[in-house]
Parts: structure tokens; sequence; C-alpha cells
């Protein structure tokens, strides 16, 4: 079966952005990874996009296809082969484009180091409880992919943290080990967590189910406007 893939391309040498449109054969079981892997062996070495562990762990060859963030690992190609005669593959969206569909995703990174997203001050002999182990598995089990940053409607305001990194800031107030509980409530605060409208997009596209948005909501009722923790 033939498919056509309208792939967004972007050459930072020359500046010249446009699509490029590749038909290939795909079958049951073929990912949108392997699809491009297969363009750039066997039609054009010039595609650039990211991908690594190839088991939907990594994240990084999360794009946007047909204007959802998908895991191309993950995602099939035969159920839009099916439906459609043509698919579109574009970077995320809130990233500075790289070169074609790979993005730069520096800002998250430094934000993830500004916020010390690890237990740095340990609390010593804290059992923790079953149900606060699931909380905190939950929210660890993000593969920071992006796909709930480039999807936020809300990331477009200055200053607003996001859904991943208020997710990452749940995570570690709800871990009894950690200590650092004030920063966490202040960064929240900071990064406007209130701002979030509560449209549920975030969860929608999280390809983990790690749900930012009830997260989100769970941080709301967790601190209070003046930044105590509710207690």
């Amino acid at each position: 079966m033939k498919l056509k893939l309208k792939v967004f391309r972007h050459d930072p040498a020359t500046g010249k952005k446009g699509y490029t449109t590749f038909e290939i054969d795909c079958e049951e079981g073929m990912t949108f990874l392997t699809a491009l892997q297969r363009i750039k062996e066997e039609i054009d070495p010039t595609l650039t996009f990211r991908h690594f562990c190839r088991a939907g762990i990594c994240g990084t060859c999360t794009i946007n296809i047909n204007g959802f963030p998908k895991l191309a690992c993950k995602e099939q190609v035969f159920p839009y082969a099916l439906t459609s005669g043509e698919v579109t593959l574009e970077p995320l969206d809130k990233f500075p484009v790289i070169k074609d569909l790979a993005v730069d995703h520096d800002s998250v990174i430094l934000d993830l180091k500004r916020l010390q997203t690890w237990i740095s001050e340990v609390r010593k002999d804290v059992r923790i409880p079953p149900n606060v182990s699931s909380r905190i598995e939950k929210a660890a089990d993000c593969i920071l992919c992006s796909a709930c940053q480039s999807y936020c409607p809300q990331v477009l305001e200055e200053g607003y943290a996001g859904p991943l990194i208020f997710a990452k800031i749940y995570r570690f107030l709800e871990d009894p080990r950690d200590r650092n509980k004030e920063f966490r409530i202040r960064e929240a605060l900071e990064g406007k967590l209130y701002h979030c409208l509560s449209c549920n997009k975030c969860n929608n596209v999280c390809p983990k189910d790690v749900d930012p948005a009830t997260l989100i909501r769970e941080l709301m009722t967790y601190i209070k406007p003046d930044g105590k923790e509710d207690l």
C-alpha cells in the first residue's frame, strides 16, 4: 500500500523552508520512525529527525503527525494509509527548529536544572505509603518528550512553566523523602501555576498517560494561593 508523507523541511544554512512529499510503500506494523528511516536511507539522506531508543522510552522522536504530537517510534503508519492518502509530518510547535523535524529542547533542560529536579536533601528512614508511591510513579513516568509543552496553548504566555514542568514539581512535592518543599512551591507559583486553562490538551497527547493537567489541578489544591502547603 502506498502512502504520501508531506514532510516539513528547514535548511538553517539557507533559511529555506517548505514541504517535501515522499511516497512510500507501507505495511502493517510499520511505524512513522521506520518510514522516516526508509526515506533517509533510500530517497533523501539529508532528511533530519531525532530518534534513539525506538521503544517509546526516550521521547526524542516526538513530532507532529497531522497536527498532533506523537512518538514516531510508536505511531503506526498503516491506519493512516487506510483512511488518508497523505499525512503531514512537522516539528513540534513552540520549540526552535534546528533542521527539518529536529527541534531545540534546551529550554526544557534548563528549566529542569533550575528547578533542581532531583532529591538533594533526603529525609532518612521515611516509609512511602503505597498510595503515595503510585502517585509518584505516575508523575515519574514522564519521558520528557515535550508533547504536552508543544500542545499547551498557555505556554505562549511569557513565564508560564508548562505542564511538563508542573508534573515534575508535583512529583517531588509528593515524595516524602524530599526536604525542599518550600522551593518547589515557590517555583510552581512563580511559574504561574494558576494560569493553567484546564483545557486538558496536555492529557490528550501524553504518550505515557502521565495526565499533566490532572496533576496540575492536584497541585492547585495542594498549594494554597498564598504559597502555603495544604497539610
